[in-house]
């Protein structure tokens, strides 16, 4: 197990949530907090700004997005009517997100390596920046290296997580097309959603 799975799974047990709904995560057998008196602890209240800051945590981790990149997205998304569809509608615009969710990669930081390692197309051209916004009618596929990876197969034959319908697939799964930037009620999140504590968290420091 690497490190970055590890630490992955050590998120998900502070957060008391298994973040990417990952069957064989420690989690579903040790849902205590990570550490060595993880199970004896004591449960302490949770302040209202533990409470916010847990919720923005659950989202900015699953997206595994560093702290200045996550605020800045909010930040964009601040400046538009609607906050919360704006913010999370861009987070699935991430070109990572697109190949995580066309289940090319099993989880957001293979598929970042991916993007960086320049495996991915955006309407034929190489990119790898895992933050690119992909729009509305961009083809995302594979380079031809790739599409027979064993990674990409193993991963598409995971039966826990299916293409969310506002992609469109091609007949070999190598390909997709965004259909729409989704609502925030259409993505697939493996875990309980609160955004309005995200939104009053970052609110108080713009």
């Amino acid at each position: 197990m690497t490190a970055k799975v590890q630490a992955k799974h050590k998120v998900s047990r502070r957060l008391g949530v298994n973040l990417w709904g990952d069957p064989k995560s420690p989690f579903n057998t040790r849902p205590t907090k990570p550490g060595q008196h993880g199970k004896n602890a004591r449960r302490k209240k949770i302040s209202s700004y533990g409470t916010h800051l847990i919720e923005k945590q659950k989202i900015q981790f699953y997206y595994d997005m560093k702290e200045k990149q996550f605020k800045r997205f909010f930040k964009n998304a601040y400046k538009k009517k609607n906050v919360v569809e704006t913010f999370f509608g861009e987070l699935e615009s991430r070109l990572d997100t697109v190949v995580f969710r066309a289940k090319w990669a099993p989880t957001i930081f293979a598929a970042k390596q991916m993007v960086k390692h320049r495996h991915v197309l955006v309407n034929g051209k190489l990119v790898n920046i895992s933050s690119y916004l992909v729009k509305t009618g961009d083809v995302i596929s594979l380079v031809d290296r790739m599409k027979n990876h064993q990674i990409v197969l193993s991963s598409l034959e995971r039966a826990n997580k299916e293409v969310p319908a506002y992609y469109e697939t091609s007949t070999d799964d190598k390909a997709v097309t965004f259909l729409k930037v989704p609502t925030i009620a259409e993505i697939p999140y493996p875990f309980e959603l609160n955004p309005s504590l995200l939104v009053e968290f970052y609110s108080r420091k713009m």
